[in-house]
């Protein structure tokens, strides 16, 4: 689902203890609510993978949407995109059904990510142009 591949891309960069680096910037009626996030290994190494387990609760059937993810490094624009939920490369075809989600996923960290502060935005809404969720995260390498 396109809504957790945004969201696992900007997880992938941050530190063991997601509550430092990661915040809800939704409200409580978001439609789509994280309910655990796991990194193995839990320190994320530079040139090694990172495996990303993550679960959640979708309130609502998405027939569907957009994902806007924004990441920057310093104040350079790494990631400025808006994606439909529901495309060809998305793993699910809508309409998305309510209910619980889980998904791992595997990445490399770059050796060569640079040292410093990221800083990054996802937004989802639905058909409605109603928000499933939002994420911001705020670390440093």
């Amino acid at each position: 689902m396109r809504l957790l591949l945004a969201l696992f891309f900007i997880l992938a960069l941050v530190s063991p203890s997601f509550t430092q680096v990661w915040s809800n910037c939704g409200t409580a009626a978001d439609k789509f609510q994280i309910t655990s996030v796991v990194l193995d290994p839990p320190t994320p190494v530079k040139g090694q993978d990172i495996t990303i387990s993550a679960s959640g609760i979708l309130s609502e059937t998405v027939t569907s949407g957009n994902v806007a993810v924004k990441v920057k490094y310093g104040f350079i624009t790494l990631i400025n995109e808006n994606v439909a939920i529901c495309s060809s490369e998305d793993p699910l075809s809508c309409p998305i059904a309510a209910g619980d989600y889980q998904k791992n996923m595997t990445e490399m960290i770059p050796s060569d990510a640079p040292a410093g502060k990221y800083t990054g935005n996802v937004v989802i809404t639905d058909q409605n142009n109603d928000e499933i969720a939002c994420i911001d995260v705020d670390i440093n390498l």
